[in-house]
């Protein structure tokens, strides 16, 4: 399995200086930028995290997503997705229970985990 994190701002020049004006003067803000960056770059707890999850997890903005993305059932960024070994993708994380982790890297693991536990065992 697979983790792919998609962004609620587009990964262009003009696209991250949007999405720096919009959140320093209105207040707008992606829950899983919250959690993965600090104020200019990615945070190390961020990177530890990921290595103890154990699993490949990719950050993609919402403009480097593709068709197959964008058809998992609802899908609406900042989300988390998931691919299974058969290459299914479909919604792990919403942008509210990214919400909940509190800009925290090693509480969204804690959700991550238990979300593929919940689905690893449904499967069965």
């Amino acid at each position: 399995m697979r983790l792919i994190g998609i962004y609620d701002a587009d990964g262009t020049i003009i696209g991250e200086l949007t999405y720096f004006w919009q959140k320093t003067f209105r207040g707008r803000h992606c829950t899983l930028c919250d959690i993965t960056h600090g104020a200019i770059k990615m945070r190390s707890e961020w990177n530890l995290a990921v290595v103890e999850l154990g699993l490949e997890f990719e950050l993609l903005h919402r403009d480097e997503t593709t068709h197959r993305h964008t058809l998992a059932q609802g899908y609406q960024p900042p989300c988390v997705l998931a691919e299974n070994e058969s290459g299914e993708i479909f919604l792990l994380l919403t942008s509210d229970e990214l919400e909940l982790c509190d800009k925290s890297p090693s509480a969204l693991m804690t959700v991550i985990r238990s979300k593929i536990d919940e689905k690893t065992l449904s499967a069965e």
